[in-house]
């Protein structure tokens, strides 16, 4: 009785330990296909890897990570651009220079977007919450007032 008790006492904590565990795995496969998708929106290629020589060449690649490396294609030589996901598509993303430069762009405009969604939910009614934080000397004494929301840099 006193077992059945204590299992059941710990079955919550096993239950949310495993919801945590499965968020987490789909966040980072949420996080993944949101950057595969920006790839192909650059102009990546999505090469699977379906032969056991493919398959070989991804596993000796760092997982979710844009590599560089010099190559040459058609007699000139240029910069060739690797993304691999053994995970989740078993594939490369390849790119040349010019997808490489429109993924970065794409990601930044990305970035900014998220910064400033943030700003905004930070700037409802003193969200923050400065007067909990403070005063330091160099706010001159006396209470905060909060005149705006945060700015990025």
């Amino acid at each position: 009785m006193f077992l059945m008790i204590k299992t059941l006492r710990l079955a919550p904590l096993v239950l949310s330990a495993a919801a945590v565990c499965l968020g987490a795995c789909e966040t980072q496969q949420m996080q993944t296909q949101s950057t595969e998708n920006m790839l192909v929106a650059a102009g990546f290629l999505e090469k699977p890897a379906n032969t056991p020589h493919r398959q070989a060449k991804l596993a000796a690649l760092p997982p979710f990570r844009i590599l560089s490396q010099r190559v040459t294609a058609g007699g000139q030589d240029t910069v060739g651009y690797v993304y691999a996901d053994p995970q989740f598509c078993h594939c490369v993303y390849v790119g040349t220079p010019q997808a490489y430069q429109q993924y970065q762009q794409m990601a930044f405009q990305q970035h900014l977007a998220q910064e400033q969604i943030a700003a905004s939910e930070m700037a409802s009614d003193d969200a923050f919450g400065w007067d909990e934080w403070g005063p330091y000397p160099f706010w001159g004494g006396g209470g905060v007032v909060v005149r705006g929301g945060f700015r990025g840099r």
